[in-house]
């Protein structure tokens, strides 16, 4: 490790440089809450802007035409999600509660186990652990919400300044980052933050797809079996799908317990429904992060646990581009001074 700090390789000069820089970043994420929010929504905002305009690219719009336009189409809809979706979510939660609460007082599971007494009792005793832990979660994201509001304006009205200026002058801001760093060493700077940045981009660019799929598919099921929940269900499948691999679990607690209710027939249905659109979406999500950075499904759960533990709820949306950078900064960096390269 002394050699490796101590060189003058400027591929390991670029590392020192990198870390020291990170863990400013890092600690200021630390100590001011606010800016890690307001940097993990404009990051997210910037990234999905570019991924709209690349489809507009891709249909001929052009240069910053095609940058205005995709701002004006993601802020609309970020807009019309407060103002139609939103409400709409908020009136249908206390029906969302109030049947999942019917669940495990009816305990709706049982006549799933008639035939088998012995099974049917072990559901119960897990439904009986389960209950209070739900209630838990519930009044946690309730409080969250309610402590969080002023500070959510704050974050938005922020994020949405800096994600402007932050598209509209992305050309110049390439260039200067660099510029931070020695001149002998922005080669190395300059591919290593394009690995990032292309590894980020279609990590956000499949993950936004993919929530986006799941909340329409969802909402089309609910309005079939739920429809008095359809909203507040596939806002909740959008918004858990945002999270990589574990917020497939957040997202089907409801569904599954939701669908006790409906009988043998209909818990079979939506069950296998919900189980088709997630194995179909899995494969496109694991294929394109391979073709971007080989980052393994494990330890992307190993570090939205160790993030969410430190950075809290955010943490969760945060973890996996952080460990999108710490992958790179390895495969850049500490892996060719291991191998000896």
């Amino acid at each position: 490790m002394n050699k490796f700090f101590g060189s003058d390789d400027p591929r390991k000069t670029a590392a020192k440089y990198v870390a020291i820089y990170f863990l400013i970043l890092l600690a200021l994420f630390l100590l001011f809450k606010t800016i890690l929010n307001i940097f993990v929504f404009t990051l997210i905002s910037v990234l999905i802007i570019n991924f709209l305009a690349k489809i507009l690219r891709f249909l001929r719009i052009k240069g910053k035409l095609a940058l205005v336009i995709s701002m004006l189409i993601y802020f609309f809809v970020i807009i019309y999600g407060i103002i139609l979706i939103v409400p709409a979510a908020t009136e249908q939660i206390g029906t969302f509660i109030k049947t999942i609460n019917k669940v495990f007082e009816t305990k709706a599971w049982e006549g799933y186990f008639e035939k088998n007494p012995n099974l049917a009792s072990g559901v119960t005793a897990i439904m009986e652990w389960l209950q209070p832990k739900f209630s838990d979660l519930t009044n946690y994201l309730m409080d969250y919400v309610a402590k969080g509001t002023p500070g959510f304006f704050t974050t938005i009205f922020y994020s949405i300044l800096l994600t402007v200026y932050l598209v509209l002058y992305s050309s110049w801001l390439g260039k200067s980052i660099p510029n931070l760093f020695p001149k002998n060493i922005r080669k190395h700077i300059e591919v290593f933050l394009k690995k990032v940045y292309l590894a980020l981009s279609g990590f956000v660019d499949v993950v936004f797809i993919n929530a986006l799929i799941t909340a329409i598919l969802f909402y089309i099921i609910s309005s079939f079996y739920f429809p008095n929940t359809a909203v507040i269900l596939s806002f909740w499948a959008g918004v858990t799908n945002l999270i990589p691999i574990v917020g497939v679990i957040f997202e089907y607690i409801p569904v599954f317990l939701f669908s006790l209710t409906l009988g043998l027939k209909g818990f079979i249905i939506v069950n296998i429904l919900v189980l088709l659109i997630h194995l179909g979406l899995f494969v496109i999500f694991i294929n394109v992060m391979k073709m971007h950075l080989n980052v393994n499904p494990v330890l992307m759960i190993i570090s939205i646990i160790i993030v969410s533990q430190i950075f809290g709820i955010v943490g969760i949306f945060f973890a996996v581009p952080l460990l999108i950078f710490v992958v790179a900064y390895w495969d850049d960096f500490i892996k060719p001074s291991f191998e000896g390269v």
